[in-house]
């Protein structure tokens, strides 16, 4: 054995000595990986005169002047024969030489489920029984389950710092908002973006940026784009199943979302402009400051943190609410309709605008108007398919859009968004826009909106 041992040593020591045979090696375990025996053959190209020569003569063939050279593990095998080392085999020499045994595909495979599966396993075995882990479980478990590559994309990146994510995730997802309300506290009602009140938990919302900092000591931790972020946007989803999902974009959608389980990324600046609506708290008597701004006939701008705090609203006088894009032609409405109900979304719909509006009852009827241009086409349809029959669009027709038609032009990269505009109220007004490629805005219609209310 002593001896055999010498002889590897020195078979080995021969090859090193010789850099031809780092990059035949390389090759022969990739083959045996995939083969899962030696054999077959590898082909070896852009090595140096020297090396072809160390190779040749290991073979004993001449391959001075090759470019490149396809060596059989049968010629191996023979060379091996012919040398003083032929009592060795190439996979204990292989194994010597990289100083590991030798694996197949499927045994490399294999060991890595079972590290995965491991590692994965301390995990759960560390998340107390409840909706994180039953998460974490159905996540691991289903390859279409969202989150599941996610987690398997950072585990082969960075296992460490996944392992310290999820972690902090895990820990801080048992302490949301939504997840401390008792059942006795849970009511049946339908509660802001259509999720139930059993699943929204208590009306006080907390800031993420401080929720953040309380449960894993960095403010920073749910930044968009963070992997803390993109974890508890997956945990979320999950379980609240009746959580926006495919009515809302983007950063609008995961502040719905966060929201919904009580936590509020931005709770100031996410606001809506209103008129003549009157609030109720949560224990069911009436919000005197909104009270106070109706009787007295003012406008008043509705904050996101005022909105979480209530149970539900209603308009006053008709059962019916106008919405309208811009904040000039709300004022002049305002003036015209001290009697009527008015909401005005100041160019864009935030998250504030639409948790108001579900906060009406489904008896109340919305009329929306806004420009006639591919940015305020998106915004009526997204309402439109929002709220289904419960939203109307208000002279979305193309005889306006030619009475009111600026020379303001539409950018190509603009008239694009129109592809996405697909709803049949639409579809007079894109034509006219794709055909005229200009814009017709709201100021320019109040004469129309005055004389045909509906």
């Amino acid at each position: 054995m002593e001896e055999r041992e010498r002889l590897l040593a020195a078979c080995v020591r021969y090859f090193k000595e010789r850099k031809s045979f780092d990059a035949l090696f390389a090759k022969l375990c990739e083959k045996y990986r995939s083969l899962g025996r030696f054999g077959g053959a590898v082909t070896l190209s852009g090595l140096e005169a020297e090396d072809w020569q160390q190779l040749g003569g290991f073979l004993q063939k001449d391959l001075s002047g090759r470019r490149n050279c396809t060596i059989s593990a049968s010629a191996l095998e023979k060379a091996l024969q012919n040398s003083r080392f032929s009592c060795l085999t190439w996979e204990e020499i292989l194994q010597a030489y990289f100083g590991r045994e030798l694996t197949t595909g499927k045994e490399t495979k294999s060991r890595e489920t079972r590290q995965r599966e491991r590692y994965f396993s301390d995990i759960l075995e560390q998340t107390a029984e409840g909706s994180c882990r039953e998460w974490l479980q159905r996540t691991l478990q289903g390859h279409r389950e969202e989150g599941h590559q996610l987690l398997m994309k950072h585990y082969r990146e960075d296992a460490d710092g996944l392992r310290r994510v999820l972690r902090q995730v895990l820990d801080a997802a048992i302490r949301l908002p939504f997840l401390t309300v008792t059942a006795g506290e849970a009511g049946e009602r339908p509660g802001p973006i259509g999720v139930s009140e059993s699943f929204s938990g208590r009306r006080e919302k907390v800031l993420l940026a401080v929720f953040a900092a309380q449960q894993t000591g960095d403010p920073h931790f749910f930044d968009t784009g963070t992997l803390g972020e993109q974890l508890l946007c997956a945990f979320l989803r999950s379980v609240l199943p009746q959580a926006p999902r495919g009515r809302l974009y983007g950063a609008e959608e995961k502040a719905a979302l966060f929201f919904a389980a009580g936590l509020l990324k931005d709770d100031l600046s996410n606001h809506v402009l209103t008129y003549g609506i009157s609030g109720c708290t949560v224990d069911g008597s009436i919000h005197e400051g909104m009270e106070g701004f109706r009787i007295r006939r003012e406008p008043l701008v509705l904050t996101l943190r005022t909105i979480g705090s209530l149970s539900g609203v209603t308009a006053q006088g008709s059962k019916r609410v106008y919405i309208v894009e811009n904040p000039a032609v709300f004022s002049v409405l305002v003036n015209e309709w001290p009697e009527e109900t008015l909401l005005c979304g100041n160019g864009q719909i935030r998250l504030a605008t639409l948790v108001l509006l579900d906060l009406f009852d489904t008896d109340t009827i919305f009329w929306y108007a806004g420009d006639f241009d591919p940015e305020g086409l998106q915004i009526a349809q997204r309402l439109k398919q929002r709220y289904q029959d419960r939203l109307h669009l208000w002279n979305y027709q193309s005889r306006y859009y030619e009475a009111s038609r600026s020379q303001v032009a539409i950018s190509d990269q603009s008239l694009k968004k129109l592809d996405r505009i697909d709803i049949p109220e639409l579809q007079e007004i894109k034509e006219a826009l794709l055909r005229e490629k200009s814009a017709a805005y709201q100021e320019a219609m109040l004469d129309v909106y005055l004389t045909e209310k509906p």
